[in-house]
């Protein structure tokens, strides 16, 4: 199932990651915003994507099957790229930026409960390191077939246009539809026998000190868009911010399986706190870097981050709760971050305009510290009061 899925995963990811390196600097340099309409864009996209986040896994939860969340969280996004073609002006587009991020709220915690479902026990690292890995996998396709069809080459490394803006929403499209057939017809629909009968919806008490930790670090964690919009600003053109971003996914995805199976082997907790950490040192690296070759350093180091955190997190919630709280339990996830991130955007927007580049992401490098050593705590905390047999 967590390959069936991944694939699904590898097509979509393609698709949305052809367009996700060059929106913001088509909303910028193209259709005018300034950095805190996008800040807004991200926001609110995913403010109101934490509505649905919050009850699409609680409802897959009291369902036979989860499976028709999933594919209508895919169509949901697979319709709003193809608005991406008749947006030509910043308001029409972040609409379309809105409903593909509602897609994803759909369809994200049931499909995280379909593999913890299936994974067998103690190996949920290794399941949803097969899917991080296939997500990154797509990024790496995506941005890898926009290069090779030669989109925004030039003499120059050209900037974004129109044009560029539209063939890479052509491209988008087909590697979308292969995803949305793929979760129709190669993804089983597996009943659940035992739908959970509870009518009312509660974050599971198994998770809630880990959420606010969670909610805690994603509030320094803002959309990529503002990397883009750093790197653009270092003097990147597109090509070269396609080529950057298609080397942080190729190592996302060379750890995102075997940091899976070690979390398996060695625990979640030290993987997890390890990539916040180290998070917080990109940020800060991000701040403070002002030479081309320094900030790849650093972006790759930032696919580090995304390798050891982004299964890993999944598969702590698959350990910490029971099946039928998996949906409501990933629903809750995804609404803690849904909610930082609402947050986030916005205030790294507001403060890259007030402060500047350096200091925008230095204070983000704290936030993210902070929820580090907040991890470590707790994790010291729960490992003694499981050996004082006291439960979590």
């Amino acid at each position: 199932m967590a390959t069936r899925l991944g694939w699904v995963s590898f097509f979509n990811d393609a698709a949305s990651h052809v367009l996700a390196r060059i929106l913001p600097l088509y909303l910028s340099a193209v259709l005018g915003a300034p950095p805190t309409f996008v800040g807004v864009v991200e926001g609110l996209a995913e403010g109101l994507a934490v509505f649905v986040k919050s009850v699409s896994g609680w409802l897959s939860d009291r369902s036979k099957s989860r499976k028709g969340y999933v594919f209508s969280g895919y169509a949901l996004s697979f319709m709003a790229r193809t608005f991406y073609l008749l947006s030509f002006s910043p308001l029409l587009l972040g609409v379309s930026r809105v409903m593909d991020r509602v897609g994803k709220g759909l369809r994200c915690p049931p499909r995280d409960a379909m593999v913890a479902d299936a994974a067998a026990s103690g190996m949920a690292g290794r399941a949803f390191g097969v899917t991080s890995r296939l997500d990154a996998f797509g990024a790496f396709a995506g941005v890898g077939l926009v290069l090779a069809l030669g989109v925004g080459h030039g003499p120059t490394h050209a900037p974004i246009t129109t044009d560029i803006f539209r063939a890479c929403t052509w491209i988008a499209m087909p590697l979308g539809l292969v995803a949305l057939l793929l979760m129709a017809f190669a993804v089983p629909k597996v009943a659940r026998l035992t739908p959970a009968p509870r009518l009312r919806w509660q974050v599971p008490k198994e998770i809630r000190g880990f959420l606010a930790l969670v909610f805690l670090f994603s509030l320094a964690n803002s959309s990529d868009a503002f990397l883009v919009l750093r790197a653009s600003a270092l003097g990147f053109g597109v090509r070269d911010i396609l080529f950057l971003f298609l080397g942080f996914n190729a190592v996302a995805a060379l750890l995102a399986v075997p940091i899976g199976k070690l979390s398996d082997h060695f625990g979640r907790l030290p993987f997890l706190a390890s990539g916040w950490g180290l998070y917080a040192l990109v940020y800060a690296g991000f701040g403070l870097v002002h030479g081309k070759a320094s900030f790849l350093i650093v972006l790759l180091a930032y696919g580090a981050f995304y390798g050891l955190t982004e299964g890993v997190t999944r598969a702590m919630l698959a350990d910490l709760l029971p099946a039928d709280k998996r949906g409501s339990g990933y629903g809750a996830l995804q609404l803690s971050l849904g909610v930082a991130t609402l947050i986030a955007s916005p205030l790294m927007g507001f403060m890259l305009l007030t402060l500047g580049g350096k200091a925008a992401f230095l204070i983000s490098a704290l936030i993210a510290f902070s929820a580090a050593v907040g991890l470590a705590i707790w994790s010291a905390w729960r490992s003694r009061v499981q050996a004082m047999g006291m439960g979590t």
